[in-house]
C-alpha cells in the first residue's frame, strides 16, 4: 500500500508518500493544469498499487476526489483546523503540510470523522458494483 499525504492547491499539489512494503518515501510537487497529477495517480492504478490518500477538506478539490474514487483509491479527508493545530511550526510550508498529513495517517491520528471517507467509499462501491473498477489486492 502507498500512503500519500496531499497539500492541495487549485493549480498544484504537494505530496509526501510512503510505500509500506519497501519503506521507500519521498515528496513531490504535481501540477494540475498540464495533467501531471492525473497521470501520476493513473500510473499508480495501472501498476496495481493500492493507494490511500489523505488531504485537508477543501471546496476546490472535487475533480481530484472524483478521480481518486474512479481509480478506487481510499480517500481520507481531514478537518483543516485540526490539522493546523497539530502543526509544530506555525508557518505554513506545503511540503511540511504534506508530510504532516502523511505522519498523522501513519499514526492513526488523522481524524476524518468518517463522514467523507464513508461517502467516498459508497461512491467507489457503486463503481465496483457497476463493474467499471476492480478492487486492488492487498
Amino acid at each position: 500500500m502507498m500512503i500519500i499525504g496531499v497539500d492541495y492547491h487549485p493549480s498544484f499539489q504537494t505530496i509526501a508518500f510512503l510505500m509500506e512494503e519497501t519503506g521507500e518515501c519521498g515528496d513531490q510537487e504535481l501540477n494540475h493544469s498540464d495533467g501531471q497529477a492525473e497521470k501520476f495517480y493513473r500510473d499508480l492504478k495501472q501498476r496495481g498499487i493500492c493507494v490511500r490518500v489523505g488531504m485537508e477538506a477543501t471546496g476546490y478539490s472535487r475533480w481530484f476526489e472524483r478521480l481518486l474514487a474512479e481509480l478506487g483509491f481510499e480517500v481520507w479527508m481531514g478537518d483543516p483546523a485540526e490539522i493546523k493545530a497539530k502543526r509544530v511550526k506555525k508557518q505554513k510550508f506545503d511540503r511540511e503540510d504534506a508530510r504532516l498529513i502523511l505522519r498523522l495517517m501513519r499514526e492513526n491520528s488523522f481524524d476524518d470523522h468518517g463522514s467523507t471517507r464513508n461517502k467516498i467509499a459508497k461512491t467507489v462501491k457503486v463503481f465496483f458494483t457497476a463493474g467499471t473498477l476492480h478492487p486492488c489486492r492487498e
